[in-house]
């Protein structure tokens, strides 16, 4: 279903600010035509890797995701943002089987639409969601996310709520040379050169389970996930926002 939209209408401040994740760029383009078109502010993009910068730096309140991308798949994405509790999620994807649906739901979408939609009906989802998160009548307004802060001298990491965790020198290391390039992904080899010097003196695993270790610290205290994401056969990366705070 396609559009041919010239002139779309101005962005409705009291609508969502929506973010779509499609791999097909004819058809990522044409959704954002049209939700443009319905006074939507949209950011479209072409894989999870490349949302997660995007949400560093951009507020979004609406997240449409297809299931079939490439490196990291949609139901995974879908979980990951679920974890964090501050998104509406619409799978929007040509699986249309009853598991895909269940797995959809469960791992967090709101709404679970099958390709071809109806680009009005999905519209009406969007609304209806939008509503349900108790935005209808405001834009919750956000020039950037909080983000989370790490002080490597004093070794403290600061959630965006203000919740403090300790840290080890190892885990301050680590987190300092992701958080210095956030949404980047670290390949193992630049991990392992940076902590130790040389990528064939030390074993990844090491790293693995001085990050597991940090992740389950960080569950205990701040009572959501650490952001920090391992993309398979790339590597890590830290994928909200951040800022490092070294004394002068």
């Amino acid at each position: 279903m396609l559009h041919s939209l010239s002139d779309p209408t101005p962005t409705d401040p009291a609508r969502a600010s929506l973010a779509i994740v499609e791999d097909e760029a004819p058809l990522r383009d044409n959704l954002e035509l049209f939700l443009r078109s319905r006074g939507y502010a949209v950011c479209g993009v072409g894989s999870a890797e490349a949302l997660y910068k995007q949400l560093a730096t951009s507020p979004t309140q609406i997240i449409i995701v297809d299931i079939g991308l490439p490196g990291e798949d949609g139901f995974s994405l879908i979980e990951h943002l679920a974890a964090a509790n501050r998104y509406g999620l619409i799978a929007l994807t040509a699986r249309g089987a009853t598991a895909d649906r269940i797995q959809g739901l469960q791992r967090g979408a709101d709404l679970y639409f099958v390709k071809p939609v109806d680009l009005h009906e999905l519209e009406a989802g969007i609304e209806s969601l939008w509503r349900r998160l108790g935005h209808a009548s405001r834009r919750r307004r956000e020039d950037q996310p909080n983000p989370w802060i790490l002080e490597p001298l004093d070794r403290r990491l600061r959630a965006p709520a203000g919740q403090v965790l300790a840290l080890t020198a190892r885990e301050s290391e680590l987190l300092d040379y992701l958080m210095s390039r956030p949404a980047e992904i670290i390949s193992k080899d630049d991990l392992l050169c940076y902590l130790s010097g040389s990528a064939a003196t030390d074993d990844f695993h090491r790293i693995e389970a001085l990050l597991y270790r940090l992740r389950k610290k960080a569950m205990e205290v701040f009572a959501q996930p650490l952001p920090v994401r391992a993309v398979f056969g790339r590597g890590i990366s830290f994928v909200a926002a951040a800022r490092i705070e070294r004394p002068l």
